[in-house]
């Protein structure tokens, strides 16, 4: 079966952000690495929905091409733009977003004179 990763902040790094364990030329180090790596994140997922977007056209103009403009398939387009929408959305916000968001508010509440200075 397969599993989609989420991709979180433990709540062991949390904990050590929220009560200020690191200096800030760590917490420095820490973000300039985790920025990094989130970077990167983002700039796959914009290749996959290139991807996926390409493919989703090729699929649909393969598909007119052998049954003519029909309702039918103007139905299929939108029915599956928006499911591939959806699907790319949740997937963004469970592999980029709720890791930042999470990083960010704990950096936040950990170091209340950097506030947004260290946010992904």
């Amino acid at each position: 079966m397969a599993q989609l990763h989420i991709n979180s902040l433990s709540a062991h790094e949390r904990a050590k952000l929220v009560e200020r364990r690191f200096s800030v030329d760590e917490l420095a180090a820490l973000h300039a690495a985790l920025a990094r790596a989130h970077r990167a994140r983002r700039r796959a997922f914009r290749r996959v929905t290139v991807f996926v977007a390409v493919l989703v056209a090729a699929l649909l103009i393969m598909t007119g091409s052998l049954t003519g403009p029909t309702p039918a398939l103007a139905f299929s387009a939108v029915a599956l733009t928006i499911l591939v929408a959806i699907v790319l959305t949740l997937t963004w916000v469970l592999a980029i977003g709720l890791y930042a968001h999470q990083f960010n508010d704990a950096v936040d509440e950990g170091y209340p004179e950097l506030f947004g200075r260290y946010h992904l």
